[in-house]
């Protein structure tokens, strides 16, 4: 769990570290040695000594992964091009979770995918609850074919051991998803325990993945403390997947980025006092059209110093024990880490350490 005052982080980092070196916290999954079985199977470890302890899940963790093809048959949905993806972010960048992204395939099979790619590569895997941005009831039938993976004969028992936790939607409070809009966001929060409550059974952390920094509901209206829905969503929730967007700040540039995520961190440090990772932050290295906004520094060097500057904070993470990913791999135009023309990278030449 994450520390709650500064003063006790600076004090436990150290003593987590050997804490970790003496009880040879090391020998886990998914930032030790810890291997998975190749043939689906469960480890023979029970699950509470398998995982990681939260003092290792700090810095960079991996990408966010569109699949944004809701046709569940398409190549991008398949076994093979998440195996192939998944083992190229860990062999180029040491990525050790990835997080589904929008998985608007309504089938059990994209997570079925997800999770064989998992286990193929030694890798974690975030689910992820497609909200459908709050048009339609489509988060029930991606809800159901997550707890279709799990209540499955062939991959109920290896899940919990792959599976790093279940977002319920991404930016859901946003979009409005399951109602928001009309009730404040009572069902919403209702539904939120309740999926909880079932991955819980399973040994899987539920949460959502949004921003808080939205006065009047996700924070208080003067943004000093939680708004009514901050309030449900923490006293619903495992765990805190912020989005720290500067990039869609009005007012913001590139020189100024560092300082509001600093603020964001600090913020839900005090605030929220979930452990935490920062599952959504971007910067775009030309123009977007999907996600459009009117600043400087949309530039190839832009979005270089954005992605280093996190990586050179990588003590700072780890004293806040915050982790981050890079928003995204493939599909999300000038975000990508990808060039889409030639498969090469944008930031060539580069794995961010670990601390």
């Amino acid at each position: 769990m994450l520390c709650y005052r500064l003063l006790t982080l600076l004090a436990s980092a150290g003593l987590c570290q050997s804490l970790t070196v003496a009880g040879k916290a090391t020998d886990c999954f998914p930032y030790g040695s810890a291997v998975l079985p190749k043939d689906l199977s469960a480890p023979n470890v029970p699950l509470s000594k398998w995982k990681c302890p939260a003092s290792m899940a700090y810095g960079f963790q991996g990408f966010s992964y569109p699949l944004e093809d809701p046709d569940c048959s398409a190549s991008s949905n398949s076994f093979e091009s998440m195996n192939s993806d998944f083992a190229q972010m860990q062999r180029d960048f040491g990525a050790r979770i990835v997080r589904l992204y929008y998985p608007t395939c309504l089938n059990a099979s994209v997570f079925q995918n997800a999770l064989r790619a998992g286990v193929a590569n030694n890798m974690a895997v975030i689910f992820q609850v497609w909200t459908d941005f709050g048009q339609s009831d489509d988060w029930k039938k991606s809800q159901r074919a997550i707890m279709d993976v799990l209540e499955s004969t062939e991959y109920g028992t290896v899940a919990p051991y792959v599976v790093h936790s279940i977002d319920f939607g991404s930016e859901p409070v946003t979009d409005g998803m399951d109602g928001i809009r009309e009730d404040g966001g009572k069902q919403f929060i209702k539904d939120l325990g309740l999926l909880r409550q079932k991955a819980n059974s399973y040994g899987i952390q539920v949460g959502i993945s949004e921003e808080w920094d939205r006065p009047g509901d996700m924070s208080s209206q003067d943004g000093k403390g939680l708004g009514p829905i901050g309030s449900g969503v923490k006293a619903n929730s495992d765990y805190c997947h912020a989005h720290i967007m500067p990039y869609y700040k009005s007012g913001i540039e590139l020189p100024g980025a560092w300082t509001y995520i600093q603020e964001q961190m600090r913020w839900i440090n005090e605030t929220v006092q979930l452990s935490t990772m920062i599952t959504e932050t971007q910067w775009a290295w030309g123009p977007n059209d999907g996600h459009a906004v009117d600043k400087p520094d949309l530039t190839v060097d832009g979005y270089t110093q954005y992605w280093k500057k996190y990586d050179s904070e990588c003590e700072l993470f780890k004293k806040y024990q915050v982790g981050w990913f890079i928003h995204t791999w493939r599909g999300e135009s000038t975000f990508d880490i990808i060039y889409p023309n030639n498969g090469s990278y944008v930031v060539p030449n580069w794995r961010p350490r670990r601390c």
